[in-house]
């Protein structure tokens, strides 16, 4: 696919609803985000600009169990709010974390170890990259059964599913959610990502839109329109409002999903701005 035929530039048709980003790494000093409180403000800034009014900060479980701790993270979200009131940065935050998944996310969980979203049933949940492994999807029951709803973070990265998108469909079937990553329907992951971010949209496997930024530069900042009219081609405009309004908002306070329904019929892949799409 020709990166010069992504929809890069495209801007949304209508007004959108406050956005509440539910996957972003904004704690500075914390994990592979940034690196200064001044590169969280600043990350925060473009947020709030962008029509973002809150953000679940969701640093890597890994790096908070090996490199600090709860309460540290705790302190540091209320030390950036703190500044982002400072400075009249109108973007309200709570904490959640980003959970690779692995046999004791369960227990975690279970031990406050691992956080929910908020301290809500919803669970940020990520995959392993690459290959199939054996005890992602027991860990993924005992979550369910624990009486979490695990939401997978950008599915549409993670190969396992690149390579079977039918076990998405299983997973989301049982009742798991799904986080769609704006960078993938702007082409930053690639065609792979890209191609089945757009059929995930189409087939009601996309449950949110969130940013997964990590640095106010580059392309992983945290803007959500164009990655939103994207979605609005393909679902839309009620639907991609809710999927970054609405519904993370729902989550954030621990309540059922108001997903619109899809088009009936599906709206057709827009192919002069995507390029040959075809199935993943």
């Amino acid at each position: 696919m020709n990166s010069a035929a992504l929809p890069d530039a495209r801007e949304p048709k209508t007004a959108l609803p406050p956005a509440y980003d539910l996957h972003a790494h904004i704690l500075p000093g914390v994990d592979d985000g940034p690196a200064s409180m001044d590169d969280a403000v600043a990350m925060a800034r473009l947020a709030a600009r962008a029509g973002t009014a809150h953000m679940l900060a969701t640093p890597h479980r890994k790096d908070v169990a090996e490199l600090s701790s709860i309460a540290h993270i705790r302190a540091v979200t209320a030390r950036l709010q703190r500044r982002l009131a400072a400075e009249g940065i109108p973007l309200a935050l709570s904490l959640g974390m980003e959970n690779h998944i692995d046999e004791t996310l369960p227990a975690d969980a279970a031990a406050g170890e691992a956080l929910t979203m908020n301290g809500t049933r919803y669970i940020l949940v990520e995959m392993p990259f690459f290959g199939e492994h054996s005890f992602v999807e027991p860990a993924l029951t005992r979550l369910q059964a624990q009486g979490l709803t695990p939401v997978l973070a950008h599915p549409e990265r993670i190969e396992a599913f690149q390579r079977s998108p039918e076990l998405l469909r299983r997973f989301v079937d049982r009742g798991m959610l799904s986080q769609i990553t704006r960078g993938s329907l702007l082409g930053h992951w690639g065609e792979p990502a890209l191609l089945l971010a757009l059929r995930c949209l189409r087939e009601g496997m996309a449950h949110i839109l969130s940013s997964d930024t990590h640095s106010p530069r580059g392309k992983r900042t945290p803007e959500l329109q164009r990655a939103t009219a994207i979605a609005a081609e393909i679902v839309g405009p009620d639907r991609a409002a809710a999927m970054i309004s609405a519904v993370p908002k729902a989550m954030l306070e621990g309540k059922p999903l108001p997903l619109p329904p899809l088009p009936l019929p599906p709206l057709p892949l827009p192919a002069a701005a995507f390029g040959p799409v075809g199935v993943v």
